[in-house]
């Protein structure tokens, strides 16, 4: 790419590859696949189609079926119009489609009329819900005349011209769509080192930007581009088959599936030369399992917002790679700022947010002119007048090499206790355990009605033993520190993906809500309704687990000052007065507290009075890790 010089449309690049390697293969999705000349008659086909309904340059088309090679033929059709295309598979909201119709002044639906998950009925009542004209249109629907369609495809845009959009929730869980131009997309194709001829695979669906990373620059190079299908979409089994059998040299997908996937894919670095992360922090420990597993597979990792056209930032990962793994330096052509909330720059090695500003910043959120104005501001260190940059609302810091290093969220902090926690530094550090493969955390209320953490982890290996609630809370103890440490762990058979291929958190929360914990403690004493079974199950309403035994110390199992309160409550209601608060910051394992209640409980009528509020003041006992008494 020279600098100052625009990269080459993308459109043309592709056209150029019809016409010399027509017939090898250009795209793959599951099952299917189409060579080049294929490609160019079914996008030709469609494209004198949506001509015909009245698609022109710069509106958009929206893409309203499952993945599959017509996915990939309805995003160039729309390309040779001089028009954008828009992806939504049918599971999506119907709230989702209609807001994106209403915002992008989408002209045309395109929709398989054979899927019975988009019946021509169903489509009809969507269309016409959006509040604005859109034309439906079936692909297996009559073919306009050819009088009306001709000479419209292969229209010339300037590169301002929107390519695709996008959408993504953002932080507000409100649906936006990004919308991207074919400049941008020109010139993230032309910042790629990787060979363009290369088989290329990604493990996302087309609706997200993830694809776009190397589908363009395959399809623009002359290589094959392989994508899962619908089916093979959450199957990492199904996505080593397709890697396999295409000979796959190189792939893309973030960690969450990375990690699934490594387990599948044993003797695949004889032609997988690369895999490309993103999307979510990589950890050291999952980097070591990539080498383990594919030693002749070089691991890269990198950065981008769908804002600013999938990636901006990238790291070759090697065995001296820091934990967290950086995120890396600028690609070719984009500008990296880490600025304070003045937007100064921050200095070396302090953090700061990072903005991006360059070629690859997109135009903004369709219909959406507040929202654009906030995320999108402009450079004050660009020489060209009206240049914008991009707000990501990450952190990060740079490191001794100068890579930077992701630090999280901005406004993605989680405050347990009043000390602020990264999730993604938990998450690492819990992942540093042998047994464990992969760990999610997420922000809960815990029994005491404050936040804390819950950590839901996937076993190293299935068949080997797991490590007890005890251990996995030392463990995170001796890395973190008391206030850091989940509060709660849950083993869990597999992570769920969301569309993106990423970690569904939400899926996690669910699960989480789902699973109350251990009903009840190691060792459990056998008398049904004797102080150290009442102790026992006080213990595991608090702690949330019941992964102890009687002689654990409360405060190694996930107890802390709130808890003592908490736990004092119950005691003084089934035993009043037989144990001060203070008594339990000396008294920490199930045997000595129902010990004690046992042997000082008053008279048993005493039994029904009120429960007797903990006293004021500070506990009795020597200070030890947790003993602050909160309440």
């Amino acid at each position: 790419m020279t600098a100052g010089r625009p990269a080459p449309d993308v459109l043309d690049l592709i056209r150029e590859r019809f016409r010399t390697l027509p017939d090898r293969t250009a795209v793959a999705v599951g099952g299917q696949s189409l060579t080049y000349r294929q490609l160019d008659i079914e996008t030709k086909a469609l494209a004198d189609r949506l001509a015909a309904v009245g698609v022109a340059p710069g509106r958009l088309v929206l893409i309203h079926r499952r993945q599959g090679v017509r996915t990939v033929v309805g995003m160039l059709a729309a390309l040779r119009l001089g028009a954008a295309w828009c992806v939504l598979e049918p599971d999506r909201p119907a709230a989702m489609v209609r807001a994106l119709l209403r915002d992008s002044g989408c002209a045309v639906l395109v929709y398989d009329d054979g899927d019975p998950a988009t019946p021509p009925a169903a489509v009809r009542e969507l269309t016409a819900g959006c509040g604005q004209p859109v034309t439906a249109v079936a692909e297996s629907g009559p073919a306009p005349a050819p009088a009306v369609a001709a000479g419209r495809s292969d229209a010339v845009v300037p590169p301002t011209a929107p390519a695709y959009a996008v959408t993504t929730s953002g932080t507000t869980g409100e649906p936006k769509a990004v919308l991207v131009s074919r400049g941008a997309l020109a010139h993230l194709v032309a910042s790629r080192a990787e060979d363009p001829a290369a088989t290329t695979f990604t493990a996302s669906r087309l609706s997200w930007d993830a694809p776009l990373l190397m589908l363009f620059h395959t399809l623009c190079g002359g290589g094959t581009a392989v994508l899962p299908d619908e089916r093979a979409l959450p199957d990492p089994e199904a996505a080593a088959a397709l890697i396999r059998r295409h000979r796959v040299e190189v792939a893309v997908g973030p960690p969450s599936f990375h990690l699934l996937v490594l387990p599948h894919l044993a003797g695949a670095d004889v032609h997988l030369r690369q895999w490309i992360v993103g999307g979510e922090a990589l950890s050291a420990a999952q980097a070591e399992r990539h080498r383990a597993a594919l030693p002749g597979t070089r691991l890269v990792n990198e950065y981008g917002a769908t804002e600013t056209t999938v990636t901006v930032l990238a790291q070759p990962v090697t065995p001296a790679s820091l934990d967290p793994v950086p995120i890396g330096r600028s690609t070719p052509g984009n500008r990296i700022h880490l600025l304070d909330e003045r937007l100064a720059p921050v200095g070396p090695g302090r953090t700061g947010e990072l903005y991006v500003a360059g070629p690859q910043v997109a135009e903004g959120y369709a219909g959406r002119p507040a929202d654009t104005a906030l995320r999108f501001l402009p450079d004050p260190f660009a020489t060209t007048p009206g240049a914008r940059m991009y707000r990501t609302g990450d952190l990060a810091s740079a490191d001794p090499t100068g890579a930077l290093v992701f630090r999280g969220r901005a406004d993605g902090q989680l405050k347990v206790r009043g000390v602020r926690v990264e999730r993604e530094a938990v998450e690492a550090a819990l992942e540093r355990h042998p047994a464990v493969r992969q760990a999610a955390v997420l922000a809960v209320t815990g029994p005491d009605g404050a936040t804390a953490l819950a950590a839901c982890w996937l076993p190293a290996d299935p068949a080997a033993p797991a490590p007890d609630t005890a251990e996995l809370l030392a463990h995170c103890t001796a890395l973190l520190g008391g206030q850091a440490r989940p509060e709660r762990f849950v083993r869990v058979a597999g992570f769920p993906l969301a569309p993106s291929g990423k970690t569904d958190l939400q899926a996690l929360r669910a699960l989480l809500a789902e699973d109350p914990g251990e009903p009840g403690g190691r060792d459990e004493p056998a008398e049904a309704d004797g102080a150290p079974q009442l102790v026992t199950r006080y213990w595991t309403e608090v702690l949330g687990h019941g992964d102890f035994g009687p002689d654990d110390d409360f405060f190694a199992v996930g107890g802390n000052s709130h808890r003592i309160v908490e736990l004092h409550l119950r005691l003084e209601g089934r035993w009043p007065g037989a144990v001060r608060v203070g008594r339990l910051f000396d008294l920490r394992t199930v045997a000595e507290q129902a010990a004690a209640v046992a042997s000082e409980a008053v008279a048993p009528e005493a039994a029904t009075r009120e429960p007797v509020a903990p006293a004021a003041g500070p506990p009795t006992g020597g200070a030890r890790p947790d003993a602050a008494y909160e309440v």
